[in-house]
């Protein structure tokens, strides 16, 4: 009798399609917001770019400089004179120099400035010619005072001073006069003399100067003035040269910035497409700067830190600080998109694909590149316009064939112009950022909650029998 074997039968195989559930909207809402993240990576390729384009920006307005003058900083006049003091009575052959110097009791200042602008490339850099008029009354008596007691001043340097940051920017002679009689202006070197003394204090500015004979015993005060032109590239500021300082500037640019240590009086920014005028003046105790001494340091005075009376010439904020404040809201915003795709996906009988998510993603990246592109040549406005409403259109057709619906694809249509109406808004209200992405945050999550209140997340996977 032949013994029957009975057929082997494998083991049963279990794979990971077997414990997870097929249609779980849970898991694709998992899987959403992991896509979600990733996107980060390409937004953070566009800010690399953002840098190299804005590097480029900064090239060009140092290419202006060389041949206009950089950012102008100007010190008004300023009385000086070097001593020598013995420290110790015991030793006579050691000397130690000094420079006392003496501030103006009051001084006024006013400056005319034409803007123009010069073109690099695509960049388009302000560049201005002021003149500059300034009078200034000095109290000899202040800088007798100024020298210590146990020194001896050096009177024939005797010097007063006048000052700018950048001297290439310097377009005529500066004419100074002291009481009416004419001072002779020539370049200044920190360079000690042969006396072994240096004879200019040191300053933020490059100091031009003269010498003032008979200051050792004047009496009555000295009125000084100052005229001179310079040019410059997107900034210009003065600083507090006297004990009371008054400034006033004209201008044909309608859209300065006052950034300085001090900001304008008064002024009349946006009444006229002319220009504007602006006046500033600091008082004395508002300067927080001694009026005499020895060895000062003449930067307190033109260190924007402190009190300068500054405009900034700029034509709007930079494109390239415009979006990179965009991106940084990136990846709140593809996950808004991101959203508003798994919405649609839950309340239809259509599934989208995660290649479909990916596609959608990096047209959200995509829309900063073409911002940033467009708003190099015709301004951030118009820009964000036209690659909003390049990727809106995109996106929301895409929907229509994805969900293969047409009233889905007008639904993305509104969504996503409010997705992209708020990206703006954010942009340009800086001061109620914050508050505003937090409120459409909240209000996403809300909406998303009140649409998924009915979706059963474990989707296939039955629930166990009750024992």
């Amino acid at each position: 009798m032949t013994e029957q074997i009975p057929p082997s039968s494998s083991p049963p195989t279990f794979g990971l399609s077997d414990f997870l559930p097929k249609r779980s909207a849970g898991l694709k809402l998992l899987l959403v917001c992991g896509l979600a993240v990733l996107m980060i990576i390409p937004a953070l390729l566009v800010h690399s770019i953002v840098y190299e384009r804005s590097s480029g920006l900064q090239a060009a307005i140092s290419e202006v400089s060389e041949s206009v003058g950089g950012q102008q900083t100007v010190l008004g006049p300023v009385l000086a004179v070097p001593y020598s003091q013995t420290p110790d009575p015991k030793k006579p052959d050691k000397v130690v120099y000094g420079i006392a110097i003496a501030y103006a009791e009051t001084g006024t200042a006013k400056s005319v400035v034409d803007v123009q602008e010069k073109q690099r490339g695509i960049h388009t850099i302000p560049v201005f010619e002021a003149s500059m008029d300034m009078t200034a009354q000095f109290d000899p008596a202040a800088l007798r005072g100024a020298i210590p007691a146990n020194a001896e001043a050096i009177w024939d340097e005797a010097r007063l001073f006048v000052g700018v940051s950048d001297t290439r920017g310097i377009k005529d002679a500066i004419t100074v006069s002291a009481n009416g009689r004419p001072v002779s202006i020539e370049p200044i070197s920190h360079v000690p003399s042969s006396g072994g003394y240096s004879i200019a204090p040191v300053a933020g500015v490059t100091l031009a100067g003269g010498k003032l004979a008979g200051l050792a015993t004047a009496e009555r005060a000295i009125t000084v003035t100052a005229n001179f032109r310079i040019s410059g590239a997107q900034r210009l500021a003065i600083g507090p040269f006297a004990k009371d300082t008054s400034f006033e500037m004209q201008s044909n640019w309608a859209s300065p910035s006052f950034n300085g240590g001090v900001l304008p009086d008064r002024h009349n920014v946006g009444e006229s497409e002319d220009g504007f005028t602006a006046s500033w003046r600091v008082p004395y105790l508002a300067r927080g700067i001694a009026g005499a001494g020895a060895n000062l340091d003449l930067s307190a005075v033109t260190n924007w830190h402190y009190r300068d009376m500054a405009v900034n010439f700029i034509k709007e904020a930079s494109p390239y600080q415009s979006v990179e404040r965009a991106l940084k809201y990136a990846a709140m915003f593809i996950g808004f998109v991101f959203l508003a795709y798994f919405l649609f996906e839950i309340t239809s009988s259509v599934r989208a694909h995660p290649a479909q998510y990916v596609l959608v993603g990096l047209a959200q990246t995509i829309f900063y590149m073409l911002l940033l592109a467009f708003s190099e040549r015709i301004g951030f406005d118009l820009a964000f316009l036209i690659a909003a409403t390049m990727t809106v259109g995109l996106t929301a057709y895409y929907a229509r064939s994805v969900f293969r619906s047409r009233t889905y694809g007008l639904r993305a249509l509104g969504i996503l112009s409010g997705i992209y109406a708020l990206i703006y808004v954010l942009m340009r209200a800086e001061n109620h950022a914050l508050l505003a992405g937090a409120l459409a945050s909240f209000a996403a999550i809300a909406l998303t909650m009140y649409m998924t209140r009915n979706v059963d997340w474990y989707g296939d996977q039955k629930a166990p029998a009750p024992a």
